[in-house]
């Protein structure tokens, strides 16, 4: 009998492989965001279709945002059974299934027909469609997160990461942009028509593609060597992880809820804020909350460069970029015009795109790599279930009262991420259980999983 021990140091993934992983998460990301945003832009368009003409146009929307509702709601279901599969038998094969789920339904709903010809099968089939997608996006970026960060490893992970998260700002972006483009070229009229359609067959052909380039990627080597060397978990995840890792889900959990709700504050809800509320010019303050998306992109980048050079470890990164993203909260949040805006809104995307990069290297330190597919989609979908769909409506409430309120609401939950990463950081896992060079290891986490005997 031999045992095998987990000092054996796995060889890092060639940088092809390391490329390929991240392009291929990348891409995921983005389509995710993509549809997210097409679908918000298009609701108007959506519920003309899709509902009975009889009904009130109030109703057409609140329908059509029920549908869409739908598919956060059943996200930690679809999220949690996918990734108990890929802690079990490998993150590729789920990974692709997710996006494979994703981009199906996506091109579906850009040629379904409408109530006018099929009647109530309309809205019936774009909600089944919408929960196609919803298990699908549960799944998507814990297995992004697992992959990349175990083909990466090491002092890249969170330079990685950082550009995955990008990625979603990215999608965003596009989906604002093609929305925006088809307008101005189609015409309202043609758009209510027909042209709402495009964004959503395009999504769906650009997800078919992501899912077909997906094939050249391979099995991360971290899970391969725990498969090989017997070393994944006897119980299934979800089980193991409540009995043994509770307090970091309920931490991870907190960094998740505050990312959710600062997405919503800051990308969001200031265009109801500044527009309805403070009265500020559409078109000025849309220009500002690009441009504000846009150098959160760069923040997310920005983040993870520091802390993969080191210039920051991990938790001091996260904590000081969470600080700024409070007091630059209230900063604008507290502008009654537009050239008051520019400089908050600009260090504000910086800023909190930079802690939401971060954030996802938290996450996935959170968990040992046996669970780790598990345990991400757990604290990240549940979350993303109770706070994606109610934040804008606290948001609004608390400004009936007072317009310096809605700051903070996010900016409890930054304060309670800190807390939480604090609590976090002397449990923190190594991104593989072979690498004891990992920059951000703890010793005091690593012999949890040991390999079995072998003959």
């Amino acid at each position: 009998m031999q045992q095998k021990s987990t000092a054996d140091k796995l060889p890092p993934a060639n940088r092809r492989e390391q490329f390929k992983a991240l392009g291929v998460a990348s891409l995921g990301s983005m389509l995710e965001y993509f549809e997210f945003i097409i679908f918000v832009f298009l609701a108007p368009q959506i519920s003309r279709h899709f509902s009975s003409p009889d009904m009130p146009e109030w109703l057409r929307l609140i329908q059509t945002f029920g549908i869409f509702a739908a598919g956060f709601l059943i996200r930690p279901v679809g999220g949690i059974i996918m990734a108990q599969i890929g802690d079990r038998v490998g993150r590729k094969r789920i990974f692709t299934l997710t996006l494979a789920l994703m981009a199906g339904p996506t091109l579906v709903i850009g040629i379904l027909p409408g109530y006018a010809v099929i009647g109530i099968w309309a809205p019936i089939l774009l909600l089944l469609c919408r929960l196609a997608q919803g298990i699908s996006l549960g799944g998507e970026l814990p297995g992004a997160i697992s992959f990349v960060s175990e083909q990466v490893s090491g002092r890249k992970v969170a330079f990685a990461l950082g550009i995955m998260a990008a990625a979603t700002s990215t999608g965003s972006l596009a989906g604002s942009a093609v929305v925006s483009g088809l307008t101005h070229m189609l015409g309202a009229e043609a758009m209510m028509n027909y042209g709402w359609r495009i964004p959503f067959i395009m999504g769906g052909i650009f997800g078919v593609l992501s899912v077909y380039l997906r094939r050249f990627t391979h099995e991360t080597s971290v899970f391969e060597a725990m498969k090989a060397k017997m070393m994944l978990s006897e119980r299934p995840p979800f089980a193991e992880m409540m009995s043994k890792h509770r307090f970091n889900l309920i931490g991870a959990m907190f960094l998740a809820a505050c990312t959710t709700i600062v997405a919503a504050a800051t990308q969001q809800f200031p265009i109801t804020y500044f527009v309805t509320m403070k009265k500020l010019p559409m078109a000025e303050v849309s220009t500002i909350l690009t441009l504000m998306l846009t150098f959160s992109g760069m923040g997310n980048i920005l983040g993870g460069m520091l802390v993969s050079w080191r210039v920051f470890n991990l938790r001091n990164g996260y904590l000081l970029m969470q600080l700024c993203t409070v007091i630059c909260m209230f900063w604008m949040f507290s502008q009654d015009t537009v050239d008051g805006l520019w400089l908050p809104a600009i260090f504000l995307g910086l800023s909190a795109g930079a802690s939401m990069g971060l954030s996802l290297t938290f996450l996935a330190r959170a968990f040992p790599a046996q669970i780790r597919y598990t345990g991400l989609a757990t604290c990240y979908n549940i979350p993303i279930a109770i706070f994606g769909g109610t934040a804008l409506i606290v948001l609004t409430y608390l400004a009936r009262f007072s317009l310096d309120y809605p700051a903070f609401y996010p900016a409890l939950f930054v304060l309670m991420s800190i807390v939480a990463a604090t609590l976090l950081w002397p449990r923190r896992h190594a991104i593989s259980p072979f690498d004891h060079d990992d920059p951000d290891f703890n010793p005091a986490t690593h012999a949890e999983f040991q390999p079995k005997l072998t003959s």
